[in-house]
């Protein structure tokens, strides 16, 4: 913000030639006139921000920069420090046009920060055709850089992490280093269920509930990256991470009982396990020239995971032990030519292939061998006119996945049209259809058959075929004044054929066998809005994000839902202390996949905060009234099972959480800048 002061001073005029008595002057000195850039603004192909210089001072990474902002095309939860578009998409965050993940966004230095900008279907290749982009662009270094040290301790429920990120460059070659760590000790785990099994040999109800659960989980992540991209035109990048995920103990204790058949017993389970994964990720771009550019990714991963499982029931045990070996690799090179400022011209192939190698003993012996190929191709267009841009392309995907002694190939066409209009920079207007294909992955592929409990087994299903989905959103953003924000959308998806879990008395001994099939369709829509205001120069801001959501499904499990919610984020900072309430409704949605109706509880926190130097403390008092371990309450109901799930942990239960972060530089600032990439979970596909 800067400052004019304009002084007028009046100068009495003589007129020549003439006599004329002295006038009287009144001299007035006007005010200050405080003249206050945009701090936002819309257009046909991006909305950006300018977060304050407060904002990034009480921010201690990405993620708490983004929910002091309170942009509303987005929906940052603070508790489980997620970000979503206000419609509950996935977003794809980048940091100078690169890929980020959590990892990555937790090492960003907000002081860094010059501008957030948020994409819808964004043209640029190096966005790599992802769909909802928030895109940090900040400062970089000549040389040096910075190191960030963080540690978050979350007490009455023992779980914490900790993180060292450091940046510095040297000469044309940056260099990016990343060690986290965090714990786990989850002492409430497990659930209390009632169930109903309609058996060819009659009903039986199982009701079965934990008594005791402990959870130990430790976790490493780190990573090494360098990078080429002191020009605009050219960049590349390659990183090295290693993950570890170690859970040495997992185990529940409780009871069981039956209707009829089964005497009530007393079980104990417990399936600890350990996964770890080695991967390799390199981006390239360059500006050819003549309108000319080219952008490609590699990524490769090597991945080793062994879970045992032991379930034991008065005399009854059973055991399942499942070692996994699996790589992939994966590529994508896109081709853009510019033909004028309005219209590009693109094109893209995509192309990957992996293998996994799993082990079962125990109770349920096999081995299963998954090899999956697939190619992509897209050609599109886009155009960027003034007020008016837009996207369409059209592709086709080859698939080919071969489990144990079986193939099974699919081919599937794909399609994705976006168009913006915006006629200020206060208004805006996005409009968007996808047409695309759900993959079942290798676990629901998988053909064993595993027993999971006294009646019920669970299998994939290797005769799984693809199910397509149709999706569109419009939305409309208003952007008058730095004072408020809104916007407000529609949402519409269904999935058509879809692939859930299908529970039949097919299993061994008459028993119930819960199968991966194609089964009915799914119809999900949204009506919702977003609105924000910021007062006392921006000191205090209020957010409100009121959503109605609409479900309706067909099939084995057919579902009529329609939940009303709303989120409430306000943030106040004076001087060097910063203050935080969150506050989100109950919350629910019918599964996609498991076809359950999941219904959780509310979420609340207050939170307080000093900022000073290179200091920044946060204390949080999260659902400070909440003492049940409940996590969701599931419901299914169909033609041969039905349950009523209450999963337990510690998501809701009250806590008091303290972050603490410390940042020091060494170098120089000059424009543009990415953090580490990377992501810290291992896939998996044991079933289980």
């Amino acid at each position: 913000m800067k400052h004019y002061i304009l002084l007028l001073i009046m100068f009495p005029f003589v007129a020549q030639g003439q006599t004329t008595e002295p006038d009287t002057i009144t001299v007035k000195e006007l005010g200050e006139i405080t003249v206050v850039a945009d701090a936002q603004r819309t257009s046909a192909t991006k909305t950006v921000y300018i977060p304050t210089a407060n904002q990034k001072l009480t921010a201690s990474d990405g993620v708490s920069l983004l929910s002091r902002m309170n942009i509303p095309q987005l929906s940052v939860n603070p508790i489980a420090e997620t970000v979503k578009t206000a419609d509950n998409q996935g977003v794809s965050l980048f940091i100078n046009f690169h890929p980020a993940t959590d990892g990555d966004v937790s090492g960003l230095n907000p002081n860094d920060v010059k501008r957030v900008e948020y994409l819808d279907f964004p043209t640029d290749p190096r966005f790599q055709r992802a769909q909802h982009v928030v895109n940090f662009i900040t400062h970089s270094y000549t040389y040096g850089g910075y190191t960030k040290l963080s540690g978050k301790e979350r007490f009455m429920i023992r779980r914490g992490e900790a993180l060292m990120y450091s940046k510095f460059a040297y000469r044309k070659i940056e260099y990016d280093l990343m060690v986290s760590g965090d714990y786990d000790y989850n002492s409430h785990i497990g659930s209390v269920s009632d169930e109903t099994y309609r058996l060819e040999s009659g009903t039986i109800k199982r009701e079965s509930g934990t008594e005791t659960g402990h959870k130990h989980q430790r976790s490493l992540y780190s990573a090494l990256r360098a990078s080429w991209n002191r020009s605009t035109n050219f960049t590349f990048r390659n990183l090295v991470s290693y993950r570890r995920i170690n859970t040495p103990i997992n185990r529940t204790s409780g009871y069981v009982n039956f209707s009829s058949q089964y005497p009530s017993e007393t079980f104990y389970a417990e399936s600890p396990s350990t996964n770890n994964a080695i991967s390799w990720d390199s981006e390239l771009y360059a500006a050819l020239g003549r309108g000319w550019a080219i952008n490609g990714n590699f990524q490769t991963e090597f991945a080793k995971n062994n879970t045992t499982s032991n379930y034991a029931a008065g005399a009854e045990s059973i055991e399942n032990f499942a070692d996994e070996g699996s790589w992939f690799l994966r590529g994508t090179m896109q081709v853009n030519k510019s033909l004028s400022d309005r219209f590009t011209l693109f094109s893209s192939i995509s192309s990957g292939g992996g293998c996994t190698k799993i082990d079962y003993g125990g109770s349920s012996n096999a081995v299963n061998r998954f090899r999956q190929t697939f190619t992509g191709i897209t050609v599109g267009m886009s155009l960027n006119f003034r007020k008016v841009s837009g996207s369409i392309d059209r592709g086709y995907a080859f698939e080919s996945n071969y489990i144990n002694d079986k193939t099974m190939d699919d081919r599937y066409p794909f399609t994705h049209v976006n168009v913006q209009y915006a006629p200020n920079q206060k208004h805006s207007v996005n409009l968007w259809f996808q047409y695309a294909t759900f993959s079942p992955d290798v676990t629901m592929r998988n053909p064993n058959i595993i027993q999971q409990s006294e009646l019920m087994y669970v299998s994939g299903n290797p005769d799984l075929k693809c199910s397509r989905n149709t999706s569109a959103a419009l939305s409309y953003t208003w952007l008058p004044c730095n004072k408020w924000q809104f916007s407000a959308y529609a949402t519409v998806f269904r999935i058509a054929n879809r692939q859930i879990a299908v529970y039949t008395p097919d299993a061994p001994d008459g028993m119930m066998l819960k199968k991966y099939r194609n089964d009915g369709d799914y119809n999900h829509g949204q009506l919702g809005a977003s609105l924000t205001g910021k007062f006392f120069e921006g000191r205090l801001s209020i957010s409100v994000s009121p959503r109605l959501l609409l479900y309706n499904t067909t099939g084995s499990n057919s579902i009529s839902h329609y939940p009303f919610m709303t989120s409430l984020n306000v943030n106040y900072s004076l001087g060097k202390f910063f203050f935080n309430a969150y506050y989100d409704s109950r919350n629910s949605y019918v599964d996609g996949e498991n076809a359950y109706l999941r219904k959780m509880t509310n979420s609340y926190s207050l939170s307080a905060g000093w900022t000073a130097q290179n200091w920044n403390l946060q204390l949080s008092i999260i659902n400070p009234f909440q003492s049940s371990w409940g996590i969701s309450k599931d419901t299914l109901t169909t033609s041969w099972y039905d349950s009523n799930v209450t999963q337990l942990g510690s998501d809701y239960h009250r806590r008091i959480s303290l972050i603490v972060t410390y940042t020091f530089n060494y170098g120089k600032k000059v424009n543009q800048s990415g953090e580490l990439s990377g992501k810290k979970n291992v896939s998996s596909s044991i079933l289980h």
